[in-house]
């Protein structure tokens, strides 16, 4: 079924190619404008972020009425509470003290405040991520040309250019940060800022240095200019790139959620890097979870668990 649908829509992709390239409409034409890439990128952020906080809120809003809301139990901070309570009663059983293990466990689990929202980012790391792109693009405007050079792609030409992109970046990225957490200077000058919040949400996504964005941004655009990646494929990845690195950061366990649907625990997802926040160490890619397990970055626990699971 799929294979057969490949010719379709590769005839599809042409007429949406020479639509995006001759079209006067506003998209086609903010398609071929040079701010186009880092714009989507920044609303693509801003939608996701806010659309975890809108959640974030939820939680808030039962918690002041003292009801526990449904999705709690997703919440990786309330999960990690909810151990924590369940060793306290355990520690009051061992001791012989039933009766203080009884009123814990009637009590049941905290509802664990929610670290502080990021709000800051819009007078920082925004405006620090913004400028330099705008002042490149106003003095060598090339979006225009360089999309000129391009054919129509293929669904197998945008899959190649997506994957591949997302591999190459968590590749170099996992040297980036094992490197800022093993040299102390580094760590202290361009990474311990992002490390602020151990119970991590969407908005500590973009909780970086100047240093730090500057690599994190560079080493994506690396990548898909190494790869040649098209303009359709490129537009396609930032959309997927920014939700994978707002869900990794959103503090959140959900069954559909990337570490739960895909197999064999290729993926860290956020679990594994809540992990990382919580404790500074372990998981140190973005996304996948093979350089990890190479260098024995995995903890052992979750190691047991993805082969139980599996």
């Amino acid at each position: 079924g799929i294979v057969s649908c490949g010719p379709w829509a590769n005839v599809q992709l042409v007429r949406l190619w020479s639509y995006l390239q001759k079209s006067q409409a506003l998209l086609p034409r903010m398609f071929r404008h040079d701010h186009w890439e880092w714009v989507l990128a920044v609303s693509a952020f801003f939608v996701y972020i806010h659309g975890f906080w809108l959640v974030d809120r939820g939680m808030v809003s039962t918690a002041k009425k003292g009801v526990r809301h449904p999705w709690r139990k997703y919440r990786l901070q309330d999960q990690y509470a909810a151990q924590q309570h369940e060793r306290k009663v355990q520690h009051a059983l061992n001791r012989g003290d039933s009766l203080a293990a009884k009123e814990l466990d009637e009590a049941g689990p905290p509802m664990p405040k929610l670290s502080k929202w990021h709000a800051k980012a819009f007078l920082f790391e925004v405006p620090l991520y913004i400028v330099p792109l705008y002042i490149w693009d106003v003095l060598a405007p090339r979006r225009a040309a360089r999309i000129a050079t391009f054919s129509a792609p293929t669904v197998s030409r945008i899959a190649t250019d997506i994957v591949g992109g997302l591999l190459l970046y968590d590749f170099v990225f996992f040297f980036a940060h094992w490197t800022m957490h093993k040299v102390p200077i580094f760590y202290r000058w361009f990474h311990k800022k992002h490390h602020e919040s151990k119970e991590v949400r969407a908005c500590d996504q973009v909780r970086l240095s100047g240093v730090e964005e500057f690599v994190d941004v560079g080493i994506s655009i690396w990548a898909l200019r190494f790869l040649g990646a098209h303009p359709v494929s490129r537009t396609i990845y930032n959309l997927i790139i920014t939700f994978l690195l707002t869900e990794l950061h959103c503090g959140y366990d959900f069954p559909w959620s990337l570490q739960n649907v895909v197999p064999f625990g290729l993926v860290n997802g956020s679990r594994g890097h809540h992990y990382h926040h919580r404790n500074g160490k372990h998981y140190y890619q973005k996304f996948f979870c093979h350089l990890d397990r190479i260098f024995g970055c995995v903890h052992k626990e979750r190691r047991v668990e993805n082969y139980a699971r599996n």
